[in-house]
């Protein structure tokens, strides 16, 4: 009888103690998952708001960014096939402006340097970059064409055109005008809301001095609608189209350009001002001949 109770007590003890570790180990299980359910539940929230911004970004890109870049990028090409390809040289690759703080140079002579910094190369490496924004095939030959025989330039200049014979429709010689002011202000200089600008002025050639005078209407012509162009933009930054005897090598295409961008008393800021206003001109103008 004794024996009895001695077993039943031992399966008494073991249930009870199989008890105990049932419930603490659901007490642990139920502490762990409690635990588990706020971390997760914080992670899942932060996910969240990190989720939602993504999209949120990706949608504004695909509604707005994507479309409009692909627009763009399909009017550039359009341009690119449309424009015609331009060069931009100097003959007188030495001209310079005005010094001033913001822009010192080592002179060869009296506003003039060599170095491409200074003179009317930075001008048209400015515009290079302008007219390739708008969709141009540009080449910008810095090439110096005056040496020490500044006489000479414009043959030197002629041997770079006749280089790119067949690969260029439009050829831009800039040069920087020389004035000396006469006790009158300056009047190559333009201060409009726009900003403080270096007048522009096309020079056409008429060929006089020479038995062939081809594509002077032309080219004044063209001249003629770029004046006008640039001064819808900024009244009275274009003066009027001068002409003059000689051809300035402008018997080679019909649409060859000289263009002076200011003086010897413009600063080169002020030089490059304009710019942006002449690129928009050369854009509506020669897409406008080419059809586009």
């Amino acid at each position: 009888m004794v024996r009895i109770h001695v077993v039943r007590l031992k399966h008494l003890l073991a249930g009870v103690l199989l008890a105990a570790v049932l419930i603490l180990l659901l007490i642990y299980l139920a502490m762990g998952l409690t635990r588990n359910e706020k971390t997760t539940g914080v992670m899942n929230q932060t996910q969240y708001v990190q989720m939602e911004a993504e999209a949120m970004t990706v949608s504004a890109s695909a509604v707005f960014a994507k479309p409009d870049e692909e627009g763009m990028r399909a009017e550039l090409v359009k341009k690119q096939k449309a424009a015609p390809r331009v060069l931009i040289y100097h003959t007188h690759t030495h001209e310079a402006y005005c010094q001033v703080k913001e822009d010192e140079y080592v002179e060869t002579s009296a506003w003039r340097t060599k170095d491409s910094r200074h003179n009317v190369t930075k001008v048209g490496e400015v515009l290079t970059e302008l007219l390739t924004e708008r969709g141009f095939s540009v080449i910008h030959d810095k090439t110096d064409h005056e040496l020490n025989d500044l006489s000479t330039a414009y043959t030197r200049s002629l041997e770079t055109m006749e280089k790119y014979a067949g690969e260029i429709d439009v050829f831009i010689d800039i040069h920087r005008d020389a004035y000396n002011k006469n006790g009158s202000g300056n009047p190559f200089s333009l201060v409009t809301d726009e900003g403080d600008f270096a007048r522009l002025m096309f020079l056409v050639g008429n060929g006089e001095g020479f038995e062939e005078k081809p594509f002077y209407a032309e080219n004044y012509a063209l001249a003629q609608r770029l004046t006008s162009a640039v001064n819808e933009l900024v009244p009275g930054l274009c003066r009027a189209v001068m002409v003059k005897d000689g051809r300035y090598n402008q018997h080679l295409s019909p649409k060859s350009m000289l263009i002076e961008v200011g003086h010897n008393e413009n600063t080169l800021a002020q030089a490059l001002n304009g710019m942006p206003y002449l690129a928009d001109a050369l854009e509506r103008v020669l897409l406008d001949e080419a059809g586009a």
